[in-house]
Formats: C-alpha cells, sequence, structure tokens
C-alpha cells in the first residue's frame, strides 16, 4: 500500500463540529437578520451560500450600544481553540447615534470619540485577535427616515410629542467615524451608509440628506426601512450585495463557490468506495466501529474492491486521503 504521504489529498479535512465560523455581531439590524418576516433574509441568505463550508453565527443584539457590546464581546464569540472565526462581521451605531436625554427608556447615546474608541477596541481584543486569520468588516451606520422613526416612536412612546430621536445628520457622523477607523486601522468597510444613500439618489454632497424632515420624502430610501430604523427585505437585499461584492474583492479565494465543501459530497467516488465504516470519533480515520452503540459497519462498494479506494471514517475526523485501502 503507498505511503499516505505519497497520496492526493482531499480539501475536506474538518468535521462539522470543528465548523468555520462566520459570526455577526451587531445591534438589531443583524439580530432581525434571520427574520421570516421580511421578504429577504440576509442572515439565512448568508448561511445559505456558506452552507458546509462556514457556519453563520447571528450575534446581534437588539438595542446594544458599542458600550454593551464591547463588555459582552467575549461571551459572544468563539475561543480560538474550538473553533476558526473566518469572518467578523461588525455593525453599530445605530443606537450609539440616538440622540441623549431623549424618551424612550435608558440613554443609549455614546458620544462620537467614544464609540470610535470602542469599536477600536473590539477589533483589538484578544477574543478577536487570538483568531490568527480572521477577516474583519466594519459596517457603517446605516441611514435613517426621520419620518418614519418619528412615526413609528409616536406609536410606541407616550407624550414623545415631536421629539425626533434619530437624525439623518447625526446618523452621517457615525458612518463618516467608522470609515474613518476603517482607513486607520486598514480593515476594509462597507459602506451601507453611503450606498443606500446613492441608491435614493444621493450625490452625497448635498444638504439635507435623504431621510431628513427637511428634504423630500424619499421612497427609495424608505423602502429600505421598516420603521426608519430597522431594515425591510430591500434593506437586507442591499446589505447581502454589498458584502457579497466586498469579499470578492477583498478576499476572493474566500467566496463561496471558492471554498471547499466540508464532509465529502454525497456522489464523491472516491471517498466513499471501499469499506466505510462508522468511527466512534476517537482517532483521526481510524475507522474504529462504534461498538455498544448499536451502529454497524457498513460496506458502501459496488462489488469491487480496489486497492487505494476512498476512505471516510463515520465523524470523518482527520484528513480525507484522496487513496487508503481498508484491510
Amino acid at each position: 500500500m503507498a505511503n499516505r504521504q505519497d497520496q492526493p489529498r482531499q480539501q475536506h479535512t474538518y468535521t462539522l463540529a470543528d465548523g468555520d465560523r462566520f459570526v455577526l455581531f451587531g445591534d438589531s439590524i443583524l439580530q432581525q437578520s434571520f427574520s421570516q418576516n421580511v421578504t429577504f433574509s440576509f442572515g439565512a441568505a448568508l448561511a445559505d451560500v456558506y452552507a458546509r463550508k462556514l457556519d453563520v453565527s447571528n450575534r446581534g443584539f437588539s438595542g446594544y450600544n458599542t458600550l454593551q457590546a464591547l463588555r459582552a464581546l467575549s461571551l459572544c464569540l468563539p475561543e480560538a481553540n474550538k473553533a476558526n472565526m473566518q469572518f467578523l462581521l461588525i455593525m453599530f451605531g445605530a443606537n450609539d447615534a440616538r440622540h441623549p436625554n431623549t424618551p424612550g427608556g435608558p440613554d443609549q447615546h455614546v458620544p462620537l470619540e467614544q464609540f470610535k474608541s470602542n469599536l477600536r477596541h473590539m477589533v483589538s481584543n484578544p477574543s478577536v485577535t487570538d483568531h490568527k486569520d480572521v477577516r474583519i468588516i466594519l459596517v457603517t451606520t446605516p441611514p435613517v427616515d426621520e419620518r418614519k422613526c418619528l412615526s413609528s416612536d409616536q406609536e410606541r412612546i407616550p407624550n414623545i410629542g415631536q421629539t425626533l430621536r434619530r437624525t439623518a445628520s447625526t446618523t452621517a457622523t457615525y458612518a463618516q467615524a467608522i470609515r474613518d477607523l476603517g482607513s486607520e486601522l486598514h480593515i476594509p468597510v462597507l459602506d451601507i451608509h453611503r450606498t443606500m444613500l446613492a441608491l435614493a439618489g444621493h450625490d452625497h454632497t448635498t444638504e439635507p440628506l435623504p431621510g431628513s424632515i427637511e428634504a423630500p420624502t424619499n421612497p427609495t430610501l424608505q423602502s429600505f426601512l421598516t420603521d426608519g430604523l430597522h431594515f425591510s427585505g430591500e434593506g437586507y437585499k442591499v446589505l447581502y450585495t454589498e458584502l457579497m461584492q466586498l469579499i470578492g474583492r477583498e478576499w476572493p479565494d474566500a467566496m463561496p463557490n471558492n471554498r471547499p465543501l466540508r464532509l465529502p459530497a454525497w456522489d464523491f467516488h472516491p471517498a466513499w468506495k471501499g469499506n466505510a465504516r462508522v468511527g466512534n470519533g476517537s482517532g483521526s480515520g481510524s475507522g474504529n466501529s462504534q461498538e455498544g452503540m448499536g451502529i454497524p459497519e457498513y460496506d458502501m462498494d459496488d462489488g469491487e474492491r480496489d486497492d487505494g479506494e476512498g476512505y471516510v471514517s463515520g465523524r470523518f475526523e482527520g484528513f480525507l486521503s484522496g487513496v487508503k485501502r481498508v484491510s
């Protein structure tokens, strides 16, 4: 039998339990990104396109600002010795940019410089940097529509009157802070704020901004936002499209089509032909049967047993050698 090092190796090298992760860390916009109450689900679409390639983890927390998120960070991310975080998408600012001392629960406002400092500490936190090859993406604070925000707040918050808790102009300054931080730290920025305003016909210079009560109603911008703040299906579709384009530019090797499947495909003949034994997970491709567990060894052979056929243990642990004979 040929030596293992002489054999061609397949790229199916991880068990499902080893899952490489794509972590979405943010506020309610990400918490709701798997929702089935909108016409397009960003989180579900991302999980679908990376199925069996990356496990998408939703770490969105409704109402959180960056101060709360920084305190919770180490509790939200996988430990580096247990999972490999390939991507970390960070999306905050919608709550930090809420005006201070406005009605509707505890104050969420975080001053602009503190906001930047909190994000800077997030990306340099050991729970992030322990993942040596993590790809970090900063998402700018999305635009708001003041009319929709006010209408939604008036339905939920007694005696709010005409008080605007969030404004287009303030939100824009937090989006710019993220652009500046990305440039400073050489971290790619997904500029959802600029993209949505561009789709709404803005030239990035004219005041007032789309979404401001001082500007005409902008139906395109409003179509991206259910209540002036949270994303509709159309808004999530823009976010998904921009994310895929960014990954394609920055890390083309990490695009879904360029990543191998974890565990072999059902019709990948070299992995299945020959005796495939259900392993007990205690070794790397040892082929040990699961004695006492009622799981028999099984044979997927098609009637021939050639030297050097594929071999798969039940949990697919270790690596799959393109050639290994089971005696």
